[in-house]
């Protein structure tokens, strides 16, 4: 496995490599080249190789690599700068992990290979870094097998987030047009990187557990919980903001009995898209810690997800989406653009809450005064989802390198 993200690296993309690598385990012997410190690594990993790198994003965020704020993301100069950084030519020098991390991971791997240690290579997009060090390795070595992995799409026709798109999908295809299989996480994705390549297949990112089938936390306000990063011009608050209002307008939503949440690193944005809406109501703060975040979903009486879609353009199924999930609380997810098929059916297959897009908004406030009813009925809004449904998320789907009877394709 190469990657820039994984434990202890904190985050959504570090969780799903780490599933992947116990999943991985149970047909091969797991070797992991990394950017990171030295650290205690899973049990499912035999070796791993900790690759301290010297990158643009370690000297812009530090070591622990962490996302850049979307307050800073949003300055024009800075905007156009990371959409430079993830374009071809400057992509090779710019990238995380940059030339050195490159030399050293493809040195590391060319020996396990050599010894008869490595059969599969697994790489993963974002960033380029280790697809361009997998693609080394099965030019010199064509017998291994190569499993590209992408978690987010990396020319992306809605979030235009790199130059020159027609020439970055022309490199790009060339880059894994070596690879065995090309994996995304989500059916909208695979729409997408289909002219990319032959073989694409949808593996999810997992749920950590699977939720209770009945979940009712007591609360002395009604609480709406949103935690982690926010996208300016690709999602919108706004939609809630005014039916929000509207019930405080109506007297049927007191702002003293209501409390909408906000834990991330975008705490700036937040208070910027909920100015209109009275103090008293809002709880607004930076980053907390994992555990923390978790306390604050469970005795949520709703979760906020918002998402995006355009015609043509839907599944941008954020690892946030399994977190809640996870959860067993009601999901009010709300879509800036006209729906999410893939997400509706995930969310009403799981009787989970509901997808808001721009047709369904006018009803968000029934669904909302509803919800707070009931919960002022008892200080608590009991919620049954389907378990049943959710099972089939507890692995992300089957992984494809194997065979039903658990043996390794190619191994």
């Amino acid at each position: 496995m190469l990657t820039q993200r994984f434990p202890p690296h904190r985050g959504a993309a570090a969780r799903r490599f780490r599933h992947l690598a116990e999943r991985f385990a149970g047909a091969f012997t797991v070797y992991v080249i990394r950017a990171g410190e030295p650290a205690p690594r899973p049990e499912a990993v035999t070796r791993d190789w900790p690759l301290t790198t010297h990158d643009l994003r370690h000297y812009a965020v530090g070591k622990d690599r962490a996302t850049v704020p979307a307050k800073i993301k949003k300055r024009t100069p800075v905007r156009q700068f990371l959409r430079l950084r993830q374009a071809f030519p400057f992509v090779h020098l710019l990238d995380d992990g940059g030339p050195g991390y490159r030399s050293q991971a493809l040195a590391i791997a060319r020996e396990l290979v050599r010894e008869g240690e490595v059969t599969t290579l697994f790489s993963s997009y974002q960033p380029w870094t280790d697809h361009l060090v997998a693609r080394e390795l099965k030019k010199e070595f064509p017998h291994l097998r190569w499993i590209a992995d992408f978690r987010d799409l990396p020319v992306d026709p809605i979030r235009r987030d790199v130059w020159w798109p027609a020439l970055q999908r022309r490199w790009g295809r060339g880059i894994i047009r070596r690879a065995d299989e090309v994996w995304c996480v989500s059916e909208g994705q695979a729409a997408q990187l289909r002219g990319w390549h032959p073989e694409v297949r949808v593996h999810r990112n997992a749920l950590r557990h699977l939720p209770p089938a009945v979940s009712s936390p007591v609360s002395e306000r009604f609480t709406v919980v949103y935690t982690g990063s926010l996208y300016p011009r690709l999602q919108s608050i706004a939609p809630l903001v005014r039916a929000l209002r509207d019930g405080f307008a109506a007297g049927w939503l007191a702002p003293e009995k209501f409390r909408l949440v906000y834990r991330g690193k975008d705490a700036e944005l937040w208070r910027e898209w909920t100015r209109t809406l009275p103090e008293e109501c809002l709880d607004t703060a930076d980053y907390v810690d994992t555990a923390a975040a978790e306390e604050l979903q469970l005795n949520a009486q709703i979760l906020l997800l918002l998402t995006w879609s355009a015609p043509g353009y839907y599944g941008v199924l954020t690892a946030k989406l399994y977190d809640y999930l996870a959860t067993g609380r009601p999901v009010l997810a709300l879509v800036n653009g006209p729906g999410d098929r893939e997400l509706e059916g995930i969310i009403r297959g799981a009787a989970a809450g509901a997808v808001v897009g721009e047709k369904e908004q006018g009803e968000m406030g029934e669904w909302l005064r509803r919800r707070y009813v009931e919960w002022s009925e008892g200080d608590s809004l009991t919620w049954r989802v389907n378990k049943e449904f959710l099972i089939d998320f507890m692995d992300g789907q089957q992984l494809t390198p194997f065979d039903q009877d658990g043996a390794a394709h190619g191994a």
